[in-house]
């Protein structure tokens, strides 16, 4: 299961779930916010659905990630 966490650095939301067989966080530029709080989850179930599905697509969400190459 994933998280939405809060960056210390940055102050910015990030997403921190698994997949496959690694750990991926992506960072946002989303401050903290119960709205941003709430449209990150919906996200992250989306993902986890695909994820569970085997549907799951890096590239369509993330597609400047470095976790990509």
């Amino acid at each position: 299961m994933g998280s939405i966490r809060l960056s210390d650095t940055t102050g910015k939301l990030f997403l921190d779930f698994r997949f496959g067989h690694g750990r991926f966080r992506e960072y946002t530029l989303l401050p903290d916010t119960p709205a941003n709080r709430k449209k990150l989850e919906k996200v992250l179930d989306k993902i986890e659905a695909e994820i569970a599905e085997g549907n799951f697509n890096y590239a369509s969400y993330f597609p400047g990630s470095k976790a990509i190459k």
